[in-house]
C-alpha cells in the first residue's frame, strides 16, 4: 500500500513540475511583454513566486516518493 502512494506521490510532483514550468514560461512572456513600470513590475513579481513555491512543493513530493518507495523496496528485501 505504502509503494502505492509513493508512486502516486511521485506522479502528483512530477504533474505540479512540469505545471509549474508551464506558468513560469507564461510569466517570461509576461514579463517581456509588459511595460517596466511599477506596477507591471509587481504583477510579473507576483506571478513569479507562485510557481516558484510549486517547485519547491513538487520538489518535496517527488523526494519523499521516493525516499518512502526505497524504503518499501529494502523492507520487502529483509523479508525475503
Amino acid at each position: 500500500m505504502k509503494k502505492t502512494a509513493a508512486i502516486l506521490l511521485i506522479i502528483f510532483g512530477s504533474v505540479l513540475v512540469i505545471y509549474a514550468l508551464m506558468v513560469l514560461v507564461n510569466c517570461f512572456a509576461l514579463l517581456s511583454s509588459t511595460e517596466f513600470n511599477n506596477v507591471g513590475i509587481g504583477y510579473s513579481l507576483g506571478t513569479l513566486f507562485g510557481p516558484l513555491l510549486l517547485l519547491a512543493v513538487a520538489r518535496w513530493l517527488i523526494r519523499k516518493g521516493v525516499k518512502t518507495y526505497k524504503a518499501e523496496l529494502l523492507l520487502k528485501k529483509k523479508q525475503l
